[in-house]
């Protein structure tokens, strides 16, 4: 783990998924310094996009929060009882066997805390924690933010996680590989959001209709076009659609003389990870 000072105003906050672990939760936290830390509980019904962060709400600890308590394991809330003795934790619904909602809801907090800007605070998350899928939208989501991620090595395990937590103890911390990752720009994540909201009340979407929603907006890619019609619709198949096709995220349909732009169920997952880019 990166153990470099931080600055005077740099806070260190962590990421953990609130698996069926105590001491891979805990441990690293009170090691490493954390001053704030976001416990993501798992909760498959929750009723928000995915994504999405109250931060007020999880702000507001296990009597005003959005998790169900209730419904935690008597050891998950010891590490969340533990970690708060040295730690502002927050703790936020996740469906941590959705990849795109743990992505989403990481780099939300990312985005929040400006982890990668300048002025920004330190972020680390655990990939240890919880199930394979939520440590793979972890690790995604340290990817594309810059974070460090870190995986956790018990001392020794456990089976039953109904009485008793997987693993005890901790014998080391790992560092895990960064790569960069070809993340959407603000105005692609834009379009997918607009298609997304188009789609949901079942209408469809030409070319020349983007560019009209993008020029009210003021979507920079729209910026040096001119006002020759041809330029802008150049401007909007070079920046915006041919990438977006590309990865298979939209698809174009000819309906008479225009083309519908259609989102793609992979498009769609993809703007709930990366809707953090327009900034609420």
């Amino acid at each position: 783990m990166d153990t470099t000072v931080p600055r005077v105003s740099e806070r260190r906050v962590h990421v953990a998924p609130l698996g069926h672990e105590r001491d891979r939760i805990v441990e690293p936290l009170r090691d490493h310094g954390a001053d704030v830390v976001y416990l993501l509980a798992d909760a498959p019904d929750r009723d928000a996009a995915r994504g999405t962060v109250d931060f007020e709400a999880a702000a507001a600890g296990p009597d005003g929060g959005r998790v169900d308590v209730d419904g935690l394991t008597d050891y998950q809330r010891d590490a969340w009882a533990e970690a708060a003795e040295f730690a502002s934790v927050r703790a936020v619904p996740v469906a941590l066997a959705d990849v795109y909602d743990v992505l989403g809801v990481t780099t939300t907090i990312a985005a929040r805390h400006g982890a990668g800007e300048p002025d920004g605070d330190r972020l680390f998350a655990n990939v240890s924690t919880g199930p394979r899928v939520a440590a793979v939208g972890v690790a995604i989501a340290c990817m594309i933010v810059g974070a460090r991620p870190y995986s956790v090595e018990p001392e020794t395990h456990r089976h039953d996680v109904r009485e008793e937590p997987l693993t005890a103890g901790v014998a080391a911390t790992v560092d895990l590989p960064l790569y960069p990752m070809d993340a959407p720009t603000t105005d692609q994540v834009a379009i997918l959001g607009w298609l997304h909201e188009r789609d949901d009340d079942h209408l469809t979407t030409d070319k020349w209709n983007l560019i009209e929603w993008a020029r009210e907006r003021g979507l920079s890619f729209l910026r040096e076009a001119g006002e020759s019609r041809t330029a802008k619709y150049r401007a909007l198949e070079t920046h915006v659609l041919a990438p977006l096709r590309d990865r298979g995220y939209v698809e174009l349909e000819d309906v008479g003389r225009s083309d519908t732009v259609r989102l793609t169920d992979t498009g769609r997952r993809v703007f709930f990870a990366f809707q953090h880019k327009l900034g609420g």
